[in-house]
């Protein structure tokens, strides 16, 4: 008995906590993010359409099993939060040729000319493991939107995906990891590497795309890289600043940074020194924040027994970063995410082990170095189901997105609202 009351009132103080938030994603949907806008939110998704079973043909039972079934149907979707109520749904792109996964998905940013610009994955003609990063514009906030082409402008039957994107101080940037110079693969193997040849490399791209010119000139800035973990980039005071993780020779695994110095970006650097060596992806990528020279990069690593969460900051723009501390050492997921907030806290999330399931949490590290307590969020999958967690801060309010389990092995994107003032 008193094991259920302490269950109750732990799960009463949850729920108080997490202010769930209606969500505009409906049926099977995942891969969400969020993204401030002005004075709203903007949420994007993956829904994938019912499938629909043809009966069968009582007459010929031999043929019952054969009936081929129509390829699955994607919808990029997205919605905007603002005066208090989501907008219609918008569908940006739609059909059996979009590639969707779990942990490579589509970004939806507002560019420096007032336009919606939204990137997704197209499967190419050779099927599996080939595909483009494909770059949609609205100019009617969202309602209506154009295909513009590739982001990138190789043309070559390759894997290019898990792209990210940012807008501030008059620049929009976009980076991507690009394989164009490994040779294409069906397949991925047991240890989520390629068994293709060549290297993954990470490219960016400082100028958006336009309806005239759909894909930017772009520049490489690291030749060998982890081929399926998730980038991330953000605007600093003196430009972009995208990490990532990096693939040694050796087989290393850890986070590097690039910078834009003003005349040219930097030299990869890596981050943390964990020295976690895999043979393998964990697919498994870092998160960045950062406002004016303030920068805090956040990553997991399984270079412990038990993998731990960790985090640096730096106050010169990434110049330089203090001591790593460690978020989280007693066993997790990952799937980290971060935000800085203007008190100069910083809001970090990752995916938790809670025995046999995953939960969300949020912890806070102060400006001061010392770290707030272990908030939990919601229930996940611990599986790949559950994808990785997005936030965006709004005025007072931290937003974030997750994907959880549903009924009939479905997936539900969910929303949720909470104060900052509570996440102490």
């Amino acid at each position: 008995m008193i094991h259920a009351l302490i269950l109750v009132s732990l799960f009463a103080t949850q729920n108080a906590l997490r202010g769930e938030v209606s969500s505009p994603a409906k049926g099977d949907s995942f891969a969400s993010r969020i993204v401030a806008d002005g004075d709203g939110v903007i949420l994007s998704w993956i829904e994938q359409e019912a499938t629909v079973v043809p009966a069968p043909n009582t007459a010929d039972a031999t043929n019952t099993a054969k009936t081929p079934r129509a390829p699955a149907v994607f919808h990029v979707c997205m919605s905007r939060f603002v005066d208090g109520a989501w907008s219609a749904v918008a569908k940006i792109a739609s059909g059996s040729d979009i590639f969707a996964n779990w942990a490579d998905t589509p970004t939806v940013i507002r560019a420096n000319d007032g336009s919606l610009l939204a990137t997704w994955l197209h499967s190419g003609t050779l099927g599996g493991y080939v595909y483009d990063v494909n770059v949609s514009r609205s100019i009617d906030d969202g309602r209506t939107w154009t295909q513009l082409g590739p982001l990138h402008a190789d043309g070559k039957p390759a894997e290019h995906g898990f792209v990210s994107a940012d807008t501030r101080n008059g620049v929009t940037a976009f980076c991507w990891l690009d394989g164009r110079a490994m040779t294409p693969s069906d397949a991925h193997d047991d240890a989520h590497d390629h068994a293709a040849g060549g290297d993954m490399t990470l490219r960016a791209a400082r100028i958006a795309p336009t309806s005239q010119r759909p894909s930017p000139p772009s520049e490489i800035l690291d030749e060998r890289t982890c081929e399926c973990c998730p980038t991330d980039l953000a605007i600093a005071k003196n430009g972009p600043i995208i990490v990532y993780r990096d693939r040694g020779d050796d087989g290393t695994r850890d986070i590097s940074l690039v910078r834009w110095l003003g005349e040219g970006w930097s030299q990869p650097r890596a981050i943390g020194n964990d020295k976690w060596m895999m043979n393998g992806c964990p697919v498994n990528g870092p998160s960045i924040s950062a406002s004016n020279d303030d920068v805090v990069v956040a990553w997991w690593t399984g270079a412990t027994e038990e993998g731990a969460v960790r985090v640096v900051r730096s106050h010169d723009g990434g110049a330089t970063f203090a001591a790593t501390i460690d978020i989280d050492v007693d066993g997790s997921l990952g799937r980290v995410e971060s935000m800085l907030l203007p008190s100069g806290d910083a809001l970090i999330l990752w995916h938790d082990t809670r025995g046999d399931d995953a939960a969300l949490v949020l912890r806070r590290l102060h400006a001061d170095g010392t770290l707030g307590s272990v908030h939990t969020i919601a229930a996940v999958s611990e599986g790949r189901s559950s994808g990785f967690p997005r936030a965006a801060v709004q005025g007072s309010d931290l937003w974030l997105t997750c994907t959880t389990a549903g009924t009939a092995a479905t997936r539900s994107v969910k929303v949720f609202r909470i104060a900052l003032d509570t996440l102490r």
